[in-house]
Parts: C-alpha cells; structure tokens; sequence
C-alpha cells in the first residue's frame, strides 16, 4: 500500500473544499437522482393526461433541498415521515422507480400498499419511510411519537425527520 504525497494530499483537500466536503461521486449521485425524481414527475404529468392514472403530485423544484435532506440520513436507521411532495428524498433513500409507477397507476404489486394507497404517499418498511396520510400536516404528531420513543428506547442516534409544505403550515 502506497502513502499519499503531500500533492496527493493538497489535491484531496482541494477537491474536497471545492464540493463543501462532499466526494465528486456523491455529487454525480445526487445530480441523477434530482434528475430521475423530475423525469418521473414529467412521466406521471403524462400518464395522468392519458387517463392512465387518476392523480398526480409533482415535487419539481424540491429536488435539491430533499437529496441535501437525504445525505445526512442513513436509509434503514433514521426515520422519515414524508409529504406527498417529497419523491427525490424517497429515490435517495432507496425507494425505487418502479415502485413510484407501481403506486402511480395502483398496482396489486406496489409494495407499498398494494395498490391501496394513494398515489404519492409513498412508503417503505425495510428503509423506514412511513406512510403518509392525505390531510397535510397529520405525520407531526407521529414523528415527534418516532422520535420520543427512539430516545425513550436508548436509540440516541436515531433521527426522524418529517417533512411538510406550504399547505400546512397555511392552515
């Protein structure tokens, strides 16, 4: 094994400056995700014009603000208790593409529910996303309850973070 040179070293320290600590990788990462999540925005926007689907949310321009969301968790471990908007934080966390479509047009094989729930109320036991409810506002009560118990239960490292929009917070 090879010790990095000082030049190694300043360039690593350069590049990690430059992207605010983050590995160019983690950034090409980020990018395709804010991408997909607007693709399939765009591709539900047309299935819903085509009558395929019956209901459509569009989280475009959130993108940014939910991968940054979305880096500081760890998929599996923290919790999260999404809105309807928040498609690129549930792609971050392993939440797949198909399984967003599966949902769009209420599959039997969404794994989220079935086919049962509403679209854009996504969910996912193995990553601990937990389902939404459709009146904004409602996953507050349950994500301070989420994140008294992880502290009640010793899991200090726990993080539970609930999202929302404009919707609820103009109520």
């Amino acid at each position: 094994m090879t010790t990095p040179t000082g030049a190694d070293l300043a360039v690593a320290t350069a590049v990690s400056s430059r992207y605010h600590g983050l590995q160019p990788e983690t950034l090409v990462n980020a990018y395709r995700t804010m991408y997909l999540s607007r693709r399939l925005d765009d591709r539900e926007v047309l299935l819903k014009r085509q009558n395929k689907i019956y209901f459509q949310v569009s989280g475009a321009g959130h993108e940014a603000a939910q991968i940054a969301a979305a880096l500081a968790l760890r998929a599996g471990e923290d919790w999260v208790y999404p809105y309807y908007r928040d498609r690129a934080l549930c792609l971050a966390l392993g939440v797949t593409a198909e399984d967003m479509l599966l949902q769009a047009v209420g599959a039997a094989a969404d794994p989220a529910s079935g086919g049962r729930q509403m679209p854009s109320h996504w969910s996912h036991p193995r990553l601990h996303i937990v389902s939404a409810s459709s009146p904004t506002g409602t996953q507050f009560l349950q994500a301070a309850g989420c994140a008294h118990a992880s502290r009640h239960l010793g899991a200090r490292s726990e993080i539970t973070l609930v999202t929302t929009g404009d919707g609820a917070t103009s109520e």
